[in-house]
């Protein structure tokens, strides 16, 4: 009998962890109030069906943190995250992360490309210098890809010597079936996006002092 109570309890256990493990992994580190809010790039997925919010604090200011975040991408400064696990997924591009700034990749507009991997190329949808950089991908620049997606790098400041860094993924799947692939690479955004967040945080307050 006490054997039974005990593997029902952990039967439940495990059950509730499935089903909150993936809203814990969509809400990683963001406050009730950075998910509610509207940011750049909402606009874009009207019909959002899938959303996730990430959010990491830097000791510095805006300023320190967006010359990091306009130089992202493949060929690039790339994505802050697994190196290794990029280029085993396919890309034929360097897929070493910056450690500095790279003063030839700070310069971005509206339209430019932005590799995420070889065959899933964003578009610039939005640059607001210190503020906001907000990338998109859809059927329009991308024919193969099997979902709308707004991804947003916002910076909100929260105090004198310190900013929240929020990363908002906005998705909306074009096919029947991409529903289950957006919940698939979820648990891949998941590790990727709060490793970036991670590394970010440790790169920008290493090499610049924090808001007075």
């Amino acid at each position: 009998m006490r054997l039974a109570r005990v593997l029902g309890l952990a039967t439940l256990t495990a059950g509730a962890a499935a089903l909150l493990l993936p809203r814990y992994m969509r809400s990683w580190g963001a406050r009730a109030e950075e998910i509610a809010a509207s940011y750049p790039g909402d606009e874009l997925v009207p019909d959002t069906i899938f959303r996730t919010n990430r959010a990491i604090s830097i000791n510095a200011a805006p300023e320190a943190i967006w010359p990091w975040l306009v130089q992202m991408g493949m060929g690039r400064g790339g994505w802050y995250a697994y190196d290794r696990l990029l280029k085993f997924i396919g890309s034929a591009e360097d897929t070493t992360s910056a450690t500095t700034v790279l003063p030839e990749f700070q310069e971005l507009k509206v339209g430019d490309p932005i590799d995420l991997l070889d065959r899933i190329i964003f578009r610039v949808a939005d640059v607001q210098p210190n503020r906001a950089l907000v990338m998109y991908c859809d059927g329009r620049n991308q024919p193969s890809q099997p979902f709308n997606k707004a991804w947003s790098f916002v910076l909100i400041p929260d105090g004198p010597s310190r900013t929240r860094l929020l990363i908002r993924e906005s998705m909306s799947w074009i096919g029947p079936g991409t529903w289950f692939l957006m919940w698939l690479t979820n648990w891949i955004q998941f590790a990727c996006n709060r490793k970036t967040l991670k590394n970010l945080k440790r790169l920008v307050e290493q090499s610049a002092p924090a808001a007075p």
